[in-house]
Protein backbone atom coordinates (compact mmCIF):
# COMPACT_ATOMS: atom_id res chain seq x y z
CA UNK A 1 0.00 0.00 0.00
CA UNK A 2 1.16 3.26 -1.17
CA UNK A 3 -0.18 6.83 0.16
CA UNK A 4 2.51 8.71 -1.10
CA UNK A 5 0.69 9.88 -4.18
CA UNK A 6 -2.55 11.42 -2.68
CA UNK A 7 -2.26 11.41 1.11
CA UNK A 8 -2.41 14.98 2.90
CA UNK A 9 0.55 16.24 4.87
CA UNK A 10 -1.34 17.92 7.05
CA UNK A 11 -5.55 18.32 8.09
CA UNK A 12 -8.05 15.82 8.84
CA UNK A 13 -8.73 12.37 6.66
CA UNK A 14 -11.31 10.18 6.73
CA UNK A 15 -10.40 7.13 7.61
CA UNK A 16 -12.45 4.02 7.17
CA UNK A 17 -11.79 0.42 9.11
CA UNK A 18 -13.21 -2.73 8.65
CA UNK A 19 -12.88 -5.11 11.16
CA UNK A 20 -14.64 -8.92 10.90
CA UNK A 21 -16.95 -7.30 8.40
CA UNK A 22 -17.78 -4.41 10.43
CA UNK A 23 -17.37 -0.70 9.50
CA UNK A 24 -16.25 2.45 11.02
CA UNK A 25 -15.67 5.81 10.07
CA UNK A 26 -13.62 8.02 11.34
CA UNK A 27 -11.87 11.63 10.83
CA UNK A 28 -8.33 11.95 12.30
CA UNK A 29 -5.38 14.03 11.20
CA UNK A 30 -3.02 13.23 8.87
CA UNK A 31 -0.08 12.56 11.17
CA UNK A 32 -2.18 10.33 13.53
CA UNK A 33 -3.66 8.18 10.34
CA UNK A 34 0.13 8.15 9.16
CA UNK A 35 1.30 6.57 12.06
CA UNK A 36 -2.03 4.34 12.31
CA UNK A 37 -0.89 2.99 9.32
CA UNK A 38 2.53 2.42 10.19
CA UNK A 39 1.69 0.52 13.16
CA UNK A 40 -0.65 -1.24 10.88
CA UNK A 41 2.02 -2.59 8.55
CA UNK A 42 3.79 -4.76 11.51
CA UNK A 43 0.53 -6.67 11.78
CA UNK A 44 -2.56 -6.51 9.58
CA UNK A 45 -5.45 -7.21 12.36
CA UNK A 46 -8.00 -5.50 9.82
CA UNK A 47 -8.35 -3.22 6.31
CA UNK A 48 -7.99 0.25 6.09
CA UNK A 49 -9.11 2.78 3.41
CA UNK A 50 -8.52 6.45 2.99
CA UNK A 51 -11.89 8.00 1.75
CA UNK A 52 -11.31 11.03 -0.52
CA UNK A 53 -13.83 13.65 -0.72
CA UNK A 54 -17.49 11.83 -0.91
CA UNK A 55 -20.72 12.91 -0.16
CA UNK A 56 -20.49 12.38 3.68
CA UNK A 57 -17.31 15.13 3.73
CA UNK A 58 -20.71 16.99 4.88
CA UNK A 59 -21.26 15.02 7.76
CA UNK A 60 -17.92 14.74 9.37
CA UNK A 61 -17.57 11.60 11.18
CA UNK A 62 -16.85 10.56 15.05
CA UNK A 63 -12.72 11.16 15.69
CA UNK A 64 -10.64 8.32 15.92
CA UNK A 65 -10.41 6.89 19.65
CA UNK A 66 -7.70 7.48 21.45
CA UNK A 67 -6.33 9.55 18.15
CA UNK A 68 -3.59 11.80 20.50
CA UNK A 69 -1.90 7.88 20.93
CA UNK A 70 -0.86 8.12 16.95
CA UNK A 71 0.36 11.39 17.33
CA UNK A 72 3.49 10.82 18.08
CA UNK A 73 6.47 8.56 16.93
Amino acid sequence: MTIDGWFPPEGDVHLRIWLSGVVFDYTATATAVHNFIHDWGRKHWCTIELVRKTIEDLRLPPRLPCERLFLGP
